[in-house]
């Protein structure tokens, strides 16, 4: 009698039904870490540099983007900008100046931060960006928290890839990309400068 999936449904009215049905995409955050000390004068090792003065208010200007507040309770904040959603997921490079940067997000949030070897400074682009595809098929509200030379990697393969990638494309301290993933690929990608503080 042919084959059936469930019900009365031929495999041709699954797929069917399957393209009709809402897609849904997911936003990977990807930050920059906040201002640290330089490396110049620096004796100690490099993962240990700590946020700058400039680099904590930053941080906590990062957790002030995010909506903090309980998880399904709707921030009414009037006048100011929307708040992007409430992170579920908050993975690190181990560098302190990462861990850092991710720390007030993380205790508004009452959520722990993640270590992850594919964001630390020098790892593979490509890698970081499967991971972070990998992540979105989780779902939830993933932020990553990385180092320059990665994300510049990153930004770059994402242009030669077509991704769309409206606006300004920097990636200064502080700074946050935002990957919105469907079905397992990156089709765009905007850029949120940082904070002046």
């Amino acid at each position: 009698m042919g084959n059936r999936t469930s019900g009365s449904e031929t495999p041709g009215h699954s797929a069917a039904r399957a393209r009709d049905e809402p897609r849904t995409t997911v936003a990977v955050y990807v930050v920059r870490h906040a201002h640290a000390q330089p490396r110049d004068g620096w004796a100690d090792p490099d993962d240990e540099r700590p946020l700058t003065d400039r680099g904590v208010k930053e941080a906590q200007a990062l957790a002030d983007r995010f909506d903090t507040g309980a998880p399904g309770a709707r921030s009414l904040r009037s006048g100011a900008p929307p708040r992007e959603p409430r992170p579920t997921l908050l993975v690190s490079s181990s560098a302190k100046r990462c861990l850092a940067t991710l720390g007030p997000l993380a205790a508004a949030c009452g959520l722990p931060v993640g270590t992850a070897e594919f964001l630390s400074e020098g790892s593979d682009a490509g890698c970081a960006l499967m991971q972070a595809k990998e992540l979105a098929a989780g779902g939830g509200v993933p932020v990553l928290c990385t180092h320059g030379d990665v994300i510049w990697g990153m930004v770059e393969l994402l242009e030669k890839a077509g991704a769309y990638l409206p606006g300004p494309v920097d990636v200064k301290k502080g700074s946050v990309w935002v990957l919105e993933i469907e079905s397992g690929s990156i089709g765009s990608a905007r850029y949120i400068p940082p904070v002046k503080v």
